[in-house]
Protein backbone atom coordinates (compact mmCIF):
# COMPACT_ATOMS: atom_id res chain seq x y z
CA UNK A 1 0.00 0.00 0.00
CA UNK A 2 2.32 2.15 0.58
CA UNK A 3 4.51 1.82 -2.46
CA UNK A 4 1.90 2.84 -4.25
CA UNK A 5 1.36 5.83 -2.37
CA UNK A 6 4.64 6.90 -3.39
CA UNK A 7 5.22 5.15 -7.03
CA UNK A 8 1.49 6.55 -8.71
CA UNK A 9 2.01 9.92 -8.08
CA UNK A 10 5.34 10.29 -9.10
CA UNK A 11 4.84 8.53 -12.18
CA UNK A 12 2.25 11.01 -12.77
CA UNK A 13 4.75 13.72 -11.96
CA UNK A 14 7.32 12.29 -14.15
CA UNK A 15 4.82 11.94 -17.41
CA UNK A 16 3.47 15.77 -17.06
CA UNK A 17 6.77 17.14 -16.22
CA UNK A 18 8.15 15.49 -19.22
CA UNK A 19 5.26 16.19 -21.74
CA UNK A 20 5.80 19.81 -20.37
CA UNK A 21 9.31 19.67 -21.56
CA UNK A 22 8.15 18.15 -24.42
CA UNK A 23 5.90 21.06 -25.32
CA UNK A 24 8.20 23.62 -24.52
CA UNK A 25 11.31 22.37 -26.71
CA UNK A 26 8.76 22.18 -29.65
CA UNK A 27 7.38 25.90 -28.77
CA UNK A 28 11.38 26.76 -28.49
CA UNK A 29 12.55 29.13 -31.24
CA UNK A 30 15.50 27.30 -32.04
CA UNK A 31 14.06 23.88 -32.20
CA UNK A 32 10.95 24.01 -33.36
CA UNK A 33 9.22 24.15 -36.66
CA UNK A 34 9.98 28.47 -37.05
CA UNK A 35 12.93 28.00 -38.91
CA UNK A 36 12.68 27.55 -42.37
CA UNK A 37 12.22 23.89 -44.01
CA UNK A 38 12.18 22.75 -40.43
CA UNK A 39 8.79 19.89 -40.06
CA UNK A 40 7.06 18.64 -37.05
CA UNK A 41 7.22 15.48 -35.87
CA UNK A 42 3.20 14.52 -36.93
CA UNK A 43 4.37 15.94 -40.37
CA UNK A 44 7.13 13.75 -40.65
CA UNK A 45 5.33 11.23 -39.63
CA UNK A 46 2.59 11.93 -42.30
CA UNK A 47 4.57 12.09 -44.97
CA UNK A 48 5.71 8.89 -44.26
CA UNK A 49 3.03 7.35 -44.25
CA UNK A 50 1.65 8.44 -47.16
CA UNK A 51 4.81 7.28 -48.97
CA UNK A 52 3.62 4.19 -47.40
CA UNK A 53 0.10 4.23 -48.45
CA UNK A 54 1.15 5.37 -51.99
CA UNK A 55 3.68 2.15 -52.58
CA UNK A 56 0.95 0.05 -51.34
CA UNK A 57 -1.45 1.56 -53.88
CA UNK A 58 -4.14 2.29 -51.29
CA UNK A 59 -6.01 5.61 -51.20
CA UNK A 60 -5.97 8.02 -48.11
CA UNK A 61 -9.46 8.17 -46.83
CA UNK A 62 -8.86 8.56 -43.02
CA UNK A 63 -11.54 10.41 -42.25
CA UNK A 64 -14.52 7.85 -43.08
CA UNK A 65 -12.33 5.43 -41.81
CA UNK A 66 -12.27 7.62 -38.21
CA UNK A 67 -16.30 8.35 -38.99
CA UNK A 68 -16.94 4.75 -38.95
CA UNK A 69 -14.58 3.35 -36.00
CA UNK A 70 -15.80 6.26 -33.83
CA UNK A 71 -19.43 4.95 -34.08
CA UNK A 72 -17.96 1.69 -33.10
CA UNK A 73 -15.98 3.11 -30.47
CA UNK A 74 -18.71 4.66 -28.99
CA UNK A 75 -20.89 1.59 -28.93
CA UNK A 76 -18.67 -0.46 -27.01
CA UNK A 77 -18.02 2.17 -24.51
CA UNK A 78 -21.52 2.23 -24.15
CA UNK A 79 -21.74 -1.41 -23.74
CA UNK A 80 -19.05 -1.54 -21.61
CA UNK A 81 -19.40 1.61 -19.04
Amino acid sequence: MTIEILVYPTLAFLAVGMTAKLIERERDVLYGPYIWGRQTAFDAFSEELDAYMVALGLKREYGRFAVKFASLSIFASAIIG
